[in-house]
């Protein structure tokens, strides 16, 4: 991609962190803005006011009418005709990309199994692509004050170390998933981010190629945060997070500044939790202050207090992916900015833990509990059901979110079980049996 140079200096600017507001209670306190000279705030918004409603059974007929509508729009998005008719020859219908992005069976897997990916293999090839980039990795720590480990972390979850870019052309991809409409106007303006690259002649159609929900590169950005935050890291006027290393590395440091990395801090540690340990703080829309968790005695799981790694007013969440029976783990300010990079918490973890591995940590200490199950989201959904007809407020649609995590924390506060706020198959049978 051909894209115009974002200066270094605004990656300097923004290496300054800030504290975390301290808050009197568990309520999470909201992510820092990005910085202005890292983000600007987009202009008005020109969407297509076509209503996000997803389409029950998509169609080629369905996707060509709405692109004939989605033409229409094309002007007011500075796009040309040209462009929009050049971008769009041959385009159809991507059925694949709706199918892998429609989560095929909600409801909620085992933590443990998805981390096993993160096995002696991954780590193994994570540590050489790191000693092979060692120099260029390092530098941009320096400049930017992000963790090169962080970035690595990233590379290694997105492509598998640039070994796995993608082989979808982004602009049907996009245009598919908008049409779709489960996330309509998002999609739209991410299709015609990827056209405005094509349209200011920053990138070819050919180098449009990516991942089946849109992302380019390296790092895997969406068009839209190419334009907002890719950076020119070789110094060859242009932002290629495909080809140039240096430019996905400073591009994907300067997402994390942008959304307020905190330089010199951790971002998830295995967790030591005291024998009185109240189950109910635990959970990511719970935050403390490293200060309250020291005095309550929460330790990483070599005995560090929480403190003395990053602010006492810092915001931390304790994390109970396995429940109260699997591995505590530690969520400081940093791990946050792993969600903004992908709102999962099972991908920020999986994140973190690599990053760790490949900073020189070893495996987790403690062990999953052997029985952990997920659970499936019908099995999800009738939870919530009963839980609703207890008068609990949760959404009755099988993802575990967090409305679904505060009313099961609740509903165990209420009966006398450990509130962590885990749904576990136990729970679903005491539910199914009208206990309340």
């Amino acid at each position: 991609m051909r894209l115009i140079a974002l200066p270094l200096i605004l990656l300097l600017a923004a290496c300054a962190s800030s504290r975390d507001a301290a808050v009197v209670a568990p309520p999470p306190a909201p992510p820092p803005p990005p910085p202005m000279t890292m983000a600007p705030a987009p202009g008005p918004s020109t969407g297509s006011n076509v209503a996000s409603q997803q389409v029950a059974v998509p169609t080629e007929a369905g996707f060509r009418s709405y692109m004939e509508k989605m033409r229409n729009f094309a002007p007011a998005r500075g796009i040309s005709e040209a462009t929009w008719d050049s971008a769009m020859e041959g385009v159809t219908l991507n059925r694949k990309s709706i199918e892998l992005s429609t989560p095929g069976g909600g409801g909620m897997g085992r933590i443990s199994s998805y981390l096993a990916r993160i096995d002696a293999s991954m780590v193994s090839r994570g540590r050489a692509a790191v000693a092979a980039n060692a120099a260029l990795l390092d530098k941009v720590g320096r400049d930017t004050g992000v963790d090169p480990t962080a970035i690595a972390g990233i590379w290694g979850n997105e492509t598998s170390y640039g070994n796995v870019l993608g082989n979808f052309y982004v602009v049907e991809a996009l245009a598919s998933l908008a049409y779709e409409g489960r996330r309509r106007s998002y999609f739209e303006d991410e299709m015609f981010a990827a056209l405005t690259l094509l349209q200011e002649g920053l990138a070819t159609r050919a180098e449009l190629t990516g991942s089946y929900a849109g992302a380019l590169g390296q790092v895997q950005f969406m068009p839209s945060n190419i334009l907002k935050l890719g950076v020119d890291g070789d110094g060859d006027g242009e932002r290629d997070l495909r080809g140039s290393l240096a430019d996905a590395f400073y591009s994907c440091a300067n997402y994390l500044l942008a959304h307020g990395w905190r330089k010199g801090e951790p971002w998830l540690a295995e967790g030591r939790l005291p024998s009185n340990f109240r189950w109910e703080y635990a959970g990511p829309d719970i935050t403390m202050t490293a200060a309250e968790w020291d005095a309550m005695g929460v330790t990483t799981a070599d005995g560090r207090r929480l403190s003395g790694l990053v602010g006492a007013d810092a915001q931390i969440s304790v994390l109970l992916p396995g429940g109260w029976r699997g591995i505590p783990m530690i969520a400081f300010p940093n791990y946050r900015r792993f969600l903004d990079y992908n709102p999962s918490q099972s991908y920020a973890i999986a994140v973190s833990h690599l990053a760790n591995r490949l900073k020189g940590g070893g495996d987790w200490r403690a062990a999953w509990p052997s029985d952990l199950q997920g659970m499936t989201a019908s099995d999800l959904k009738t939870l919530q059901g009963a839980l609703a007809g207890l008068g609990y407020d949760v959404s009755v649609d099988g993802r575990y979110g967090d409305k679904t995590r505060k009313a099961v924390r609740a509903y165990q506060l209420s009966v006398g079980l450990p509130a962590d706020g885990y749904p576990t198959q136990s729970l679903l049978a005491r539910l199914r049996g009208g206990v309340s």
